[in-house]
């Protein structure tokens, strides 16, 4: 097998892992012959490069995408608390955080009612798609999408996401979800979990932007949650067992797949002046890929790294992020995924084929099951 030739190749290589242990063998920060930006690896330097206040999530010059600027899809992007560091953008995480956090045994309810709905005959050849379809299901209810609307609203989150990888680009997705939730806002029935996001620290403008990008964030990420989880039901033919003897939860299931086999495999940092950044001198514009997926693994926080452990003790995971930018739903995915997970093991689908050669869906940073 060929192995990968950079960080990003790896995300969607068939066992991109011993590649990753090779850049973190390296240490600290790093560049290899052919790749420009710089390579954080190993957990220590990873967690240093997503700590330091010189790490910004965007170039200085390209606060969003060049092909994106004066789309309504750019609109979006410019005005997520993902996409910006400072101003008013922590006071809207702040509401987001605990909005999802109270919100956590409604989206527990929802996620099995969508997961019902969506694998109640699972085939192989569909999940790919249904485990997309999940977050966007769930997270729309919740903000009080009328039913109706929900089979567009995949469609248009999944434009959306595919906008902002690259032209050519379409901006109907991004305006029409933007409408979607600011009548939710406007409603005098609005949800509780719409209301929570109304309240709280944070400009009023910014805050159905980052509801939108509660589902477009969640698309891809959950999707590659449950894949990673049914893989190991797959590859580990006992977790079943260890399930229905109560040895382990589902939960602690889907938390080690978040780590062995991360959804999110990478992130990048730039600076925006010269700056010392885990002991290394950076220029200004430098950028920085953290490859989250190898820190995972990296025997110095999580002993036996390659093996997988439900009830793994001290389990460190770099998969949702650390700082300011630290993902805040890692238990809302979670939740999603259990849901889903427990439809398809119910239903009795042979999860064999997730053991051997899969496809992936293209993309540099996520690792999400394909087609068929």
């Amino acid at each position: 097998m060929t192995p990968p030739t950079d960080p990003y190749q790896a995300v969607t290589h068939p066992d991109p892992y011993p590649y990753y242990a090779q850049l973190r063998a390296r240490g600290g920060l790093h560049r290899i012959p052919g790749f420009g930006p710089w390579i954080a690896a190993d957990a220590a330097t990873v967690r240093a490069v997503l700590s330091s206040e010189h790490g910004r999530v965007r170039p200085r010059a390209e606060p969003v995408p060049p092909h994106l600027v004066g789309t309504a899809a750019g609109g979006l992007f410019g005005r997520l608390v993902r996409m910006n560091d400072g101003g008013p953008f922590p006071a809207v995480k702040e509401t987001l955080s605990r909005t999802l956090t109270e919100a956590l045994r409604e989206v527990r309810v929802e996620s099995h009612r969508q997961a019902a709905r969506l694998f109640a005959k699972p085939s192989l050849s569909r999940l790919p798609d249904a485990a997309l379809q999940l977050p966007v299901l769930v997270l729309g209810s919740l903000l009080g999408f009328p039913e109706d609307t929900l089979e567009a609203s995949v469609q248009d989150v999944e434009a959306y996401v595919r906008s902002v990888a690259g032209p050519p680009v379409r901006s109907e997705g991004a305006a029409r979800l933007h409408a979607r939730v600011a009548d939710c806002f406007r409603s005098t029935a609005r949800t509780a979990f719409t209301a929570g996001l109304m309240g709280g620290p944070g400009p009023e403008e910014l805050r159905v932007p980052n509801a939108v990008g509660l589902l477009t964030q969640a698309y891809e990420a959950t999707a590659g949650l449950l894949g990673a989880t049914l893989r190991a039901f797959a590859r580990e033919p006992s977790l079943r067992e260890q399930v229905s003897r109560g040895e382990c939860t589902l939960d602690n299931v889907v938390q080690e797949a978040a780590r062995h086999d991360a959804p999110v495999q990478n992130t990048r940092r730039f600076t925006h002046s010269a700056a010392t950044v885990a002991g290394v001198e950076l220029e200004a514009g430098a950028t920085v890929v953290v490859v989250l997926a190898a820190a995972n693994r990296d025997p110095l926080v999580n002993p036996q790294p390659d093996a997988f452990l439900p009830r793994r003790a001290g389990r460190q995971t770099f998969t949702f992020g650390l700082g300011a930018h630290a993902c805040p739903g890692p238990l809302v995915a979670t939740a999603m995924a259990s849901a889903a997970a427990a439809r398809v093991l119910a239903s009795g689908l042979d999860l064999t084929p997730l053991a051997g050669p899969v496809t992936w869906r293209a993309s540099t940073n996520t690792r999400v099951l394909g087609g068929p």
